[in-house]
């Protein structure tokens, strides 16, 4: 049995590297050829041997980590026969205090037992195996950070009679979980929290800015290398500076088409898999920053979408979303209908009332505490003002967010204002408002990144002044295309310009059209970008390491 086991491998096996699906399932592996604990009940089933499994690995040291003060995971147990039973079996779980001091002395490492008050079985302490089956049910155990000090901890669960002098045996599973130390930005989030001042002088609301970033290319942390600075430009001072990025939705994350079983499946891929089967290391810190962090659900080209679910597959699916939003303590979900591949041979046709139906399900399953939106863009979303079309479903009232999607880099920055469609410079891309949406929870601007070597036209973003002077913004919302780091290559001379967006767009930035008229300045900071963790310049910090 290895003992050099990595540090976290806390959930990421659960869930395999290409699907999900809803619920736990068992490691899927071949035959491992080990001693098991005989059964308790030895006399009614003879010659049958068992295995104590975990759901998220196939050793029995589990190792999690959570933050101190805050935060759950969860895991899950079962119990796995040589052969089937003949009747009903019950199999009772018991923590066993007794191994700890001898697992201290294996592995090197001194744990103490996880507080009664730590921990949670959530379907009860008690395996069920039914007759003809080999595999009893799973039990999940919640584990708690709320009142542990940073430190080493252990829970060792174990099963029936233990065989002495054998620490690491098959009926038993140590579930190692570590306490870490909250991760502190240099920079806090929320300007009005820090800088009270700012609201006494000022009654406009901050700038939620919505953040992209791609797992295929990048490490989420990239996003903690992004500032805003404002400045007073006379007399010259500096006000604060924040960091940037309210919700953070990781991509790429999509919806396949299982042709053999007529599913709709949740595909996370091999980079996202990754990413949250290590969240500790790439989601945590952003999430201890305030920020919020969410997964962007795409169409996976099979030709089947949010748009020509059934109900069984809405159901089915939702259930999947849930259970990674759930294991991984995720902060909600962002839907996006792209890539989806409609109209492909042999697949249903769309419809108006899938989507909807999808959107509710979803609220539903989510709950109030997590966060849902949608990106609205071309023709999927197109029809969400007419509630008719969505089968009496107002998507507005089951959403948190929703923002456009229109981010061409060919074309100037799009403002896609439902509201006020005739206005001059607001996009032909424009939507009908969305049924039971507030004007201030969709954001009008989703704003691309220009190359170096774009025309000026391109760059130009007076007409998002001319359209806040004009008096029609009425959120604080930004959006902004997939963030990447600094490269060698086109983009380089531009770098990234969401602070000059911040500055037409911010309600005390621009007071008009010229270069000087202007009274406070919002200047992006991404020179950290610059300094790779050796301390040297150079390009591709923050680019996946795994």
């Amino acid at each position: 049995m290895k003992t050099n086991h990595k540090i976290f491998r806390m959930i990421g096996k659960m869930l395999l590297a290409v699907t999900v699906l809803a619920g736990f399932t068992a490691c899927e592996t071949g035959p491992v050829e080990r001693e098991g604990g005989k059964l308790p009940d030895k006399e009614g089933i003879e010659n049958v041997y068992g295995i104590l499994r975990c759901s998220s690995s196939c050793e029995n040291i589990v190792d999690m980590i959570l933050t101190e003060g805050n935060g759950f995971l969860v895991n899950g147990v079962y119990f796995e026969q040589t052969k089937p039973v003949s009747e009903n079996v019950s199999i009772q779980l018991q923590i066993d205090e007794s191994v700890i001091e001898a697992y201290n002395t294996l592995t090197g490492v001194e744990r103490t037992l996880l507080p009664e008050s730590n921990y949670e079985f959530m379907e009860g302490n008690t395996l069920e195996i039914s007759a003809s089956e080999k595999q009893s049910s799973l039990i999940r155990i919640k584990f708690l950070a709320e009142g542990l000090a940073a430190g080493e901890y252990v829970l060792p669960i174990s099963i029936g009679e233990q065989e002495q002098g054998n620490i690491l045996r098959d009926n038993i599973i140590y579930f190692n979980i570590t306490i870490r130390e909250p991760f502190v930005g240099d920079y806090p989030l929320d300007q009005a929290k820090f800088y009270p001042e700012e609201g006494e002088n000022n009654a406009t609301e901050p700038i939620l800015m919505v953040f992209y970033i791609n797992t295929k290319d990048y490490d989420p942390r990239l996003v903690t290398d992004f500032y805003l600075t404002k400045k007073k430009r006379r007399p010259s001072q500096e006000l604060w500076t924040r960091a940037v990025g309210n919700i953070i939705n990781l991509r790429t994350v999509v919806l396949k088409y299982d042709e053999a079983s007529g599913r709709a499946l949740l595909d996370l891929g091999a980079d996202m898999t990754y990413v949250l089967s290590h969240a500790s290391t790439y989601i945590w810190p952003l999430q201890e920053t305030e920020r919020k962090v969410c997964l962007s659900l795409e169409g996976g080209g099979t030709g089947l979408g949010f748009c020509n679910l059934s109900d069984e597959q809405i159901a089915d699916f939702v259930a999947q979303v849930k259970t990674v939003v759930e294991t991984y303590n995720l902060d909600g979900i962002n839907l996006w209908d792209r890539n989806s591949g409609y109209g492909k041979e042999g697949m249903p046709e769309t419809n108006t009332t899938s989507y909807p139906k999808l959107i509710k399900a979803m609220r539903e399953a989510l709950g109030s505490d997590r966060l849902l939106t949608v990106t609205d863009h071309e023709e999927p979303t197109e029809y969400f003002w007419d509630t008719e079309a969505t089968g009496g479903i107002e998507v507005g009232q089951y959403l948190d967010y929703a923002w456009s999607g229109y981010n061409n880099g060919n074309e100037v920055t799009q403002i896609c204002d439902p509201w006020h469609p005739d206005d001059v410079e607001v996009s032909k891309y424009t939507h009908k408002p969305f049924a039971g949406l507030d004007p201030a929870k969709y954001g009008c601007i989703n704003s691309p990144w220009y190359k170096g070597t774009d025309p000026s036209s391109l760059i130009d973003r007076k007409h998002i002044y001319r359209w806040r002077a004009a008096g029609n913004k009425q959120s604080q919302i930004l959006v902004f295309q997939d963030l990447m780091t600094r490269l060698q290559n086109e983009y380089e001379a531009t770098g990234q310009s969401y602070g000059e967006v911040c500055l037409y767009f911010a309600d005390d930035g621009k007071t008009g059209t010229s270069i000087l008229a202007y009274s406070n300045n919002y200047t992006d900071v991404t020179s950290n970008l610059m300094f790779l963790p050796d301390g040297t310049i150079g390009y591709g910090k923050w680019l996946k390491d795994w």
